[in-house]
């Protein structure tokens, strides 16, 4: 079976130094899993320091993110939070080292295995999601801090594993009288892609800009 790169090398370089003391993730996935008087405001600051402003980034770097799986996995378990979701979506863009990629080969870029390689490793790893269709565009197109000139791409997953269901999460937090936390945004959930395979790539639009929806399936 072949299986995905994991986050590009090249993109690797650019990462920024995680933030937050990464010694307190097996004392946090032991309290989690072990005690029963379990401190989920500490915890839950601890996260939203680690995960909110990645895209500021701020919290957990992508090297390191991976590291955030067992955690995750067990406050969902605590939150009863989904376990999977019909459907989810991701809107990215290119990485700077080929950022017209898409432009350059489509229609023939599901034929590219540099390109496809490319996709892979954006859709590899533990990353935000959202189970909202209309989410994804605006995040490559709109909520971006990365050039315009980038192809912007929205992934779409079907039936995928939830981590983290962030919807569960906040309402949790808020049932503790501290709405403070936000360890993620609404409709979002945390899903950890081990091995992507891309499906198919279309040519798009969001609000007259043009995108590219890539459909992956997770061969784990």
């Amino acid at each position: 079976m072949k299986y995905a790169m994991p986050v590009h090398p090249k993109v690797l370089e650019q990462d920024f130094e995680t933030t937050v003391d990464l010694n307190k993730l097996d004392e946090i996935y032991l309290i989690l899993k072990e005690s029963k008087n379990i401190p989920f405001l500490t915890i839950g600051k601890y996260l939203d320091a680690a995960w909110f402003f990645i895209n500021e980034r701020r919290g957990i770097n992508l090297r390191d993110r991976e590291k955030l799986v067992p955690v995750f996995s067990e406050l969902n378990k605590k939150i009863k939070g989904r376990k999977k979701v019909d459907k989810a979506y991701r809107g990215v863009r290119l990485s700077n080292f080929d950022p017209n990629a898409l432009t350059r080969t489509y229609p023939d870029s599901i034929h590219d295995p540099v390109v496809l390689e490319h996709l892979e490793s954006l859709a590899y790893g533990l990353r935000s999601w959202s189970t909202n269709e209309e989410t994804g565009p605006i995040w490559a197109v709109e909520n971006s801090s990365n050039p315009f000139n980038k192809d912007r791409v929205v992934f779409e997953i079907t039936n995928p594993k939830v981590i983290l269901d962030m919807n569960e999460t906040d309402l949790f937090y808020t049932s503790l009288g501290n709405p403070g936390i936000a360890i993620g945004d609404p409709e979002e959930v945390a899903l950890y892609i081990k091995n992507p395979k891309i499906l198919s790539i279309r040519k798009t639009s969001y609000k007259t800009t043009d995108t590219y929806t890539v459909k992956i399936k997770d061969m784990g």
